[in-house]
């Protein structure tokens, strides 16, 4: 565990620096922020699809995209980055995304992989023989097992969560970029922020409830 833990600071240590500079990098026009927000929404739709499925270390996920892919949400996270860095306009930004995510997750899932021997054995084995870790071939996975998709499981996976925060982000990088270019901020743009920044509130309270009446 402690090694999946180290991999996830190192990529928080990149992430940080980089933050503070992004949105005076960053814009809201031409194509590259189209196919950058398509990449965006499409991960976090496979991200929320994953997360009403898995029930960590109580069972391992072969269902959903689980049937093909092993590391879904991760898939759902390169997208998602992906679609940031091609707000930059910035082929060397791109590729320098692509070479550090490839780095710091490769990291991360051999050290979950152990885990998952560890816990499920032979049965993850098989899994593993049978389905590509990070780019689906789209070939479905062969199991008994038929769970189905759990709307409160991806609540409590902290999915609605990551979208809202993304919402706000995405308000925050267009109200920026606003300032920037005109020297003002349009009052429906501020908002739609605020509603958006309220709405994120309200997930994160209204999760710690739902998981506290788990608890008990």
């Amino acid at each position: 565990m402690s090694g999946i833990f180290r991999f996830k600071k190192l990529r928080l240590y990149v992430a940080y620096p980089f933050a503070a500079v992004y949105f005076f990098l960053a814009y809201y026009t031409g194509i590259d922020f189209s196919i950058g927000i398509w990449s965006v929404f499409l991960g976090l739709i496979i991200r929320f699809w994953a997360a009403g499925f898995i029930r960590k270390k109580r069972e391992l996920a072969v269902a959903g995209p689980y049937a093909l892919v092993r590391n879904p949400l991760y898939l759902g996270n390169f997208l998602v980055g992906f679609g940031f860095s091609c707000f930059v306009n910035n082929i060397f930004i791109i590729l320098a995304y692509c070479v550090l995510f490839a780095i710091f997750y490769i990291g991360t899932i051999r050290e979950e992989e152990i885990l998952l021997t560890e816990l499920f054995g032979q049965q993850y084995l098989d899994y593993k023989k049978s389905v590509p870790s990070i780019f689906p071939l789209f070939k479905t996975y062969k199991t008994d097992q038929k769970p189905e998709y759990s709307l409160q499981q991806a609540n409590r996976n902290g999915e609605f969560i990551r979208v809202a925060v993304t919402a706000v982000l995405l308000s925050i990088l267009y109200c920026f970029q606003g300032f920037i270019l005109q020297g003002s901020v349009n009052l429906v743009d501020i908002l739609i922020f605020a509603g958006l920044f309220i709405m994120l509130i309200f997930t994160i309270i209204s999760r710690r409830r739902f998981l506290k009446r788990d608890i008990n």
